[in-house]
């Protein structure tokens, strides 16, 4: 997940058709408004105007041409790395060096993210796609002059997806699960973030009030935290976590974690990272 590459690859599988393209070159999608938003890729740099797409891509601005969150990265990236060496797994710390300050993905919509989120429970990525293709047809179609190859409709709203959630295949339980989500944000009993990560106490609460929701788990929870930018989850149940967790050579992952206090986002993201590649080997530097 390094740089603007490593959000596209993240985001290429998950494109949601008719609301989202990616491409080598960038990434374009359809936005409330209605309006098409789209991101430059150049390297391992992006750019982007729009505030939505910039939050997605971790962009913006903590200081004049510094990306939203470098200096944050980096500390993570120091916190990490010392807690590798304390635990005795310099795959990890071979990992950070090879590719630091990775990139968290971040979300252009909080109640888009929310629904992606109950959708991808205990499914894969390209089946949680294929759902969340079939919400999409619920959206409202981009009027002709916005249309894009591959974009033509935004994401349906959080009552559209209330009203036409049976439009799902698959456990009736998920889609009552999905319907309950929507309902409760559209009528406004819980809150989402409208722009990136808001006070830790509202996060707090909008997870409280999730979690009394039948059908939503720590793991949806979790995620959706870390997609609004909460830079301290760790989803210790999940199996790619734990997958990676072993390619790092990391033997005791909570005691690891518990150390990564405050930064454990960037913890789970190199877990990621470790599962999706081939299992690692010692780099001669590392030795």
């Amino acid at each position: 997940m390094t740089g603007a590459p490593g959000i596209l690859a993240w985001l290429a599988p998950r494109a949601v058709p008719g609301v989202e393209v990616v491409s080598p070159a960038g990434y374009r999608r359809a936005l409330p408004g209605p309006r098409v938003a789209g991101v430059v890729v150049d390297g391992e740099a992006a750019s982007t105007d729009d505030a939505d797409l910039a939050r997605l891509f971790d962009l913006g601005g903590d200081a004049p041409g510094t990306p939203r969150g470098a200096d944050a990265r980096r500390a993570a990236d120091e916190q990490v790395a010392w807690a590798a060496a304390r635990h005795g797994a310099p795959l990890l710390a071979d990992a950070i060096a090879r590719s630091p300050a990775l990139a968290q993905p971040g979300c252009a919509d909080a109640h888009e993210m929310l629904v992606r989120a109950i959708v991808g429970q205990q499914i894969t990525v390209a089946a949680a796609t294929l759902q969340l293709g079939l919400l999409a047809a619920l959206g409202d179609p981009l009027p002709a002059a916005l249309v894009e190859d591959g974009i033509d409709r935004c994401f349906p709203t959080m009552a559209q997806v209330a009203d036409g959630a049976d439009v799902l295949r698959g456990p009736a339980a998920k889609t009552a699960a999905v319907r309950r989500a929507a309902e409760a944000v559209a009528t406004g009993a819980i809150v989402l973030p409208a722009t990136g990560i808001g006070p830790a106490s509202d996060l707090e609460t909008m997870r409280v009030r999730l979690l009394e929701l039948k059908g939503i788990g720590p793991w949806t929870v979790g995620y959706l935290s870390l997609r609004l930018g909460d830079p301290d989850v760790l989803l210790m149940g999940d199996v790619a976590v734990r997958k990676g967790a072993r390619h790092l050579g990391i033997a005791d992952l909570a005691a690891l974690a518990a150390d990564c206090a405050g930064h454990r986002s960037s913890l789970m993201l190199r877990c990621w990272a470790a599962a999706a590649a081939p299992s690692p080997r010692l780099s001669t530097s590392s030795r």
